[in-house]
């Protein structure tokens, strides 16, 4: 019966003398050296049935650097298709209102393309880097149906989620990217309202099934877009989300962008969709 007490008096000065050292600042600057690497070129080019061949190029940065895009000048920029002749971009810097893009390179001859069309992209700038690119041209994938519910609150305050079905082929590894963007005449633009890229690993061969959560009110109007994108522009947007969430969070693991392009950083791939716009009634 008197151990328990003591027992007791134990774990108390146990517990104290770790509040003491917790209490204590046991802080520390470490200096960390991190590698100076050298700039590398850096691309981001979509190609679009009916758009004009158009990307930008610059160059990395450092982590801790500034924010600034430094635009790489007299490079040599040629975009491939099939066994065609190549087409060069001129250095011609514009802008793109509608969807807030700079682009540093631009030649007004429209895309035309079909399924299983391939395309190539050079660029070597006057250092005699080299960036290298190739995206084949997917079909598109109809919807199979879209639909939309409320929830159970006073119709007032109700609000409803999308339902979103396609059917996968299941001859093919297939990838995709949703997105819905909700058309805001109040600020004269149309803003994303979900972003998911999914693929078939689960259910190759089967409809796919996407639902939202409670989001849209009544009388939106939603554009909704279905891509059939290539593996390496899957993974490409799947590690820039994992970078934005890992971002500013010390307990995330690091994320290495994966591009879709050889000899620096970025993106080159066609973008092939089905587009459908509903109206929550």
């Amino acid at each position: 019966m008197t151990t328990f007490p003591s027992l007791r008096a134990f774990l108390f000065l146990l517990l104290l003398a770790a509040g003491l050292v917790s209490a204590c600042d046991m802080e520390q600057e470490i200096e960390v050296k991190l590698p100076v690497l050298p700039p590398q070129l850096v691309v981001e080019c979509y190609l679009e049935n009916g758009q004009p061949l158009r990307l930008a190029l610059s160059e990395s940065a450092g982590y801790f650097d500034a924010p600034q895009a430094t635009i790489v000048a007299g490079a040599t920029v040629t975009i491939t298709k099939n066994n065609e002749a190549p087409i060069t971009l001129k250095d011609s810097v514009s802008v793109d209102t509608k969807n807030q893009k700079v682009y540093t390179h631009f030649n007004r001859r429209r895309v035309r393309a079909v399924p299983g069309d391939v395309f190539t992209l050079q660029i070597t700038d006057k250092q005699g880097r080299q960036l290298t690119g190739t995206t084949t041209v997917l079909p598109t994938v109809p919807f199979d149906s879209v639909g939309y519910k409320f929830n159970d609150k006073p119709a007032q305050s109700q609000e409803a989620y999308l339902l979103i079905r396609w059917q996968d082929d299941p001859a093919t590894k297939n990838f995709y990217r949703l997105l819905t963007h909700k058309k805001d005449s109040s600020v004269n633009g149309i803003d994303s309202e979900m972003d998911a890229e999914l693929n078939d690993r689960l259910r190759n061969g089967k409809k796919i099934s996407y639902t939202t959560t409670y989001r849209f009110d009544r009388n939106d109007t939603l554009d909704i877009k279905l891509f059939h994108v290539e593996e390496n522009y899957y993974n490409f947007i799947s590690s820039v989300e994992d970078a934005r969430r890992a971002n500013g969070n010390p307990f995330a693991q690091p994320v290495n962008i994966q591009s879709t392009v050889a000899g620096g950083f970025g993106v080159f791939t066609f973008l092939n969709y089905e587009t459908k716009r509903i109206i929550i009634k």
